[in-house]
């Protein structure tokens, strides 16, 4: 009797870890699939300064073919200019100002479907613009993904708090304070060696699935230490007593 119960607990608590860290691998999915800012480079306030957008697919179906971001009134960046993808183009739409113009609207499209980015993939954006306001301490930057169905994802929701996030959350740039020390040129570009866009963005997103493949790796070794020592106890309670 024990041995047949020891047996079973022994599968249930193998199914439990295992759902448990499917359920965590999971969660570190949904955690980095929006667009988002990279924190690496910030741009100074009152300053020029690069962003670089991560942009992920959620889709399993379709590839992402378009982004979007709109500039907040209120903002007004002089400037921008784009980095350049293949197989991408990049619009960049002004309105006038009083003083001159302002950038409103920057727009990547392919219209090329084997370089929109798949499931597996994820894309980086970068912009180097300016002006930035010199009054907050960050600008939130309104987005739009837009997938190769026709389906488009509008990432534009505000955090109410600090511990909440919104389903669908706006890309936010966070601004250093004026006099930070970081070199410009003539446009507002780090001038000191800057890291990879594509490694960026990746030693972006590797500590958060490094987090959660480690959670999810130490409850299968947990329950893998759990079953070897049930198993021993079911394997002592048939030996024969002398």
């Amino acid at each position: 009797m024990f041995g047949r119960r020891a047996k079973q607990f022994v599968g249930r608590l193998t199914v439990v870890a295992l759902l448990g860290g499917l359920g965590l691998s999971g969660a570190a999915g949904t955690a980095a699939a929006h667009v988002r800012v990279d924190g690496g480079d910030r741009p100074t306030q009152g300053g020029y300064g690069l962003v670089r957008l991560i942009v992920p697919t959620e889709s399993d179906t379709a590839s992402t073919v378009r982004l979007t971001i709109t500039v907040p009134d209120g903002v007004d960046l002089a400037s921008a200019r784009t980095l350049p993808i293949p197989g991408w183009t990049a619009t960049i739409q002004r309105e006038p100002t009083a003083d001159g113009e302002r950038v409103t609207r920057i727009d990547w499209e392919t219209s090329d479907p084997a370089y929109g980015l798949n499931g597996s993939e994820f894309g980086v954006f970068t912009l180097s613009a300016g002006p930035w306001p010199d009054d907050v301490e960050s600008v939130v930057l309104p987005s739009e993904q837009g997938y190769s169905d026709g389906s488009v994802v509008r990432w534009d929701e505000v955090a109410l708090d600090a511990g909440s996030e919104p389903e669908h959350p706006a890309p936010v740039v966070t601004l250093a304070a004026a006099g930070a020390g970081h070199g410009h040129d003539g446009h507002g570009d780090r001038v000191d060696a800057s890291p990879d866009p594509a490694s960026t963005a990746s030693a972006a997103t590797e500590p958060q699935l490094w987090l959660w493949r480690s959670i999810a790796g130490a409850a299968l070794v947990i329950a893998a230490g759990s079953s070897i020592g049930v198993l021993a106890l079911v394997r002592r309670s048939h030996v024969p007593k002398p």
